[in-house]
């Protein structure tokens, strides 16, 4: 806590922009940018705070390699450093860097570098930096506060548009959106371009109650109104959220089998794939919004780290995020 007060006494914050997404364990990786693609390592741990987690801390090989890829192989900030002793890099939780993963020649300490970085000269390598340089980071966030509303692409329809709750979905789904379900009102207000800031204006939203009443949101909150009344209306796609892998490891012995299943939700409806070393991986059966990865008979070859991607367009962008399955492989000596 110490560390991390002092660190930002003289912060300056970017404003954030999410670029990649993956789940790992039971959290989220996110990799951000800030407004002019880059932030201080102080602005980074203040990011992530802000956004329910922490900058990530990749402590075991698995996370690390997690950490590297959601990068997209790019220089970024980790939670660590040598601020208070040279030489002994901590993590931001105060406990000791053990496992580690330094590119050739480092830690230097050249002018004076204390902040780790990862993906240094090579993937998922460590450097450590000047705190005051520019990078990206990567927070990692519990999945009970990762909002699936992030990921969400909103659009308004107003004005002569206005019209009754079924017609309003029919009206998302005609342009490929879904009637927007939006949770709370800090959305609304800081997410939805376009809403009327009256505190009166009430959109439909995709919280139906009943029959005759169905959801809206205004800037007091959730309720509902009568179907058949015209009101503005928002429509949304998602990017890939909640993806889901069954297994995070395996070790296996050499011919053994092996399944391991991975899901997403998100609007449109996810396509969802397995690869490995960027190229599809033909041994799989795919479903809708799922793919299970199948493992027969396995081999030496089979070793190391399978990438589940779920991807989807979002406003005719596409829209990824990934899921991670390591194997390892025992061979028995008689």
């Amino acid at each position: 806590m110490i560390r991390t007060l002092i660190l930002l006494c003289s912060l300056s914050l970017a404003f954030s922009a999410l670029k990649k997404t993956a789940q790992f364990r039971d959290s989220t990786l996110k990799y951000y940018i800030g407004q002019q693609d880059t932030t201080i390592f102080a602005g980074a741990i203040l990011s992530c705070h802000h956004k329910g987690g922490w900058l990530v801390m990749p402590k075991d090989k698995n996370l690390n390699e997690a950490v590297a890829n959601v990068a997209q192989k790019n220089r970024v900030w980790i939670g660590g450093s040598d601020i208070f002793g040279e030489g002994a890099f901590r993590w931001n939780d105060d406990t000791i860097v053990e496992w580690a993963s330094w590119y050739s020649s480092q830690p230097d300490d050249h002018h004076g570098q204390d902040c780790m970085v990862i993906n240094h000269g090579s993937f998922g390598m460590w450097d450590d930096g000047g705190c005051e340089g520019q990078t990206g980071y990567v927070c990692q966030i519990p999945n009970n506060k990762a909002s699936p509303q992030e990921r969400s692409k909103f659009t308004v329809f107003t004005g002569q548009n206005a019209t009754s709750y079924f017609q309003a979905k029919t009206i998302c789904q005609n342009r490929r959106l879904r009637l927007a379900q939006i949770e709370d009102v800090n959305t609304l207000e800081h997410r939805v371009p376009g809403i009327d800031d009256s505190s009166f204006a009430e959109y439909w939203v995709s919280h139906q109650q009943d029959v005759d009443s169905c959801g809206t949101i205004s800037h007091y909150g959730i309720s509902n109104a009568g179907c058949l009344q015209a009101l503005p209306f928002i429509c949304e796609q998602v990017a890939p959220y909640d993806l889901s892998v069954s297994d995070e490891e395996a070790t296996l012995e050499i011919g053994s089998n092996f399944n391991v299943e991975c899901s997403a939700s998100g609007f449109p409806t996810p396509e969802v794939k397995w690869y490995r070393n960027d190229v599809y991986v033909e041994h799989q059966k795919r479903g809708v919004a799922k793919s299970t990865l199948v493992l027969d008979n396995v081999n030496s070859e089979d070793d190391g780290m399978y990438v589940c991607k779920a991807t989807n367009e979002v406003d005719g962008e596409r829209s990824t995020t990934e899921g991670y399955f390591w194997l390892g492989i025992t061979i028995i000596t008689g």
